[in-house]
């Protein structure tokens, strides 16, 4: 197979390749089967009477997988396959973008509400096992998704792994699970019988954001070493400024969560104490 001049071991996306057309058939079933799975449960739920949950969790869920399939098959991921800075792209839309995405589309809600009750008794036992309440605590969610890309990121040296035919889409997959974890450690809205309060995911934000600006200036000093692709310094630009975009979204969204608990939490005090000074 062919090699890229600007990327010394990556391979060629051409259209006829047998193994970019399966790469590309792989993600475009993965991503609709979310999407038809989705729309499935609630519909499943329809059926059971349930209230259906507010259009912007099916909007949020749809727009996710439709932007996971649009850069992971066809040009965009051909793109990142032979460019540092498309493949920073899709790190950025795979990592950041999509989990938010998934997250906001509530996606263990429409289960639970499609499933019987012994489901669902299953499902609660399930998430309160140990292994899955640490994953979805802020802290070590946020190391799974800093620390790979850390390593990945830090000087280049890991740029071949992204152009391998097998270890490529597997770091696919772990930005969209590391990212869909932390996201929902932070921001999630499914229930969570052991959430972190605020201040620790707030605090999980805050080093995510820094640990991913460090390794972006890093990258971008380094990026004139010999060995690393000639456009490492935009790439490095783009996970700079496209991860701080990222970011600005996910706080978005945590201090909207916030504001909306703290309202709460304020008429229940009010309500009680109108019930102290008036009592029946």
């Amino acid at each position: 197979m062919a090699e890229d001049p600007h990327h010394p071991g990556s391979p060629t996306t051409g259209v006829g390749d047998p193994a970019v057309a399966a790469l590309d058939t792989a993600a475009v079933v993965v991503w609709l089967c979310l999407a038809v799975l989705y729309l499935a449960a609630g519909r499943a739920a329809a059926l059971r009477g349930r209230d259906a949950l507010p259009l912007r969790h099916s909007i949020a869920w749809l727009s996710g997988t439709a932007l996971g399939l649009a850069v992971t098959a066809g040009p965009l991921a051909h793109a990142a396959a032979t460019s540092s800075t498309g493949h920073m792209a899709v790190h950025l839309v795979l990592g950041m973008v999509v989990p938010l995405l998934l997250v906001l589309g509530a996606p263990a809600t429409v289960l639970l509400r499609a499933v019987p009750a012994r489901v669902g008794r299953a499902y609660s036992r399930l998430v309160r096992a140990p292994a899955l309440r640490l994953l979805a605590h802020p802290v070590p969610a946020m190391l799974l998704a800093t620390v790979p890309m850390a390593l990945l990121y830090w000087d280049g040296a890991g740029f071949a792994l992204l152009h391998h035919p097998a270890l490529g889409p597997l770091l696919h997959v772990h930005f969209v699970v590391s990212g869909t974890l932390f996201t929902y450690a932070v921001v999630g809205v499914d229930p969570h019988p052991h959430r972190a309060p605020a201040r620790v995911g707030a605090g999980a934000l805050v080093v995510s954001i820094a640990v991913h600006g460090v390794v972006a200036k890093h990258l971008y000093a380094v990026a004139d070493r010999d060995g690393l692709p000639p456009d490492t310094e935009q790439a490095a630009q783009l996970m700079y400024y496209g991860g701080d975009m990222a970011h600005a979204l996910l706080l978005v969204v945590f201090c909207a969560q916030v504001y909306r608990e703290s309202g709460r939490r304020f008429r229940r005090a009010d309500r009680s104490t109108e019930a102290e000074r008036c009592p029946a």
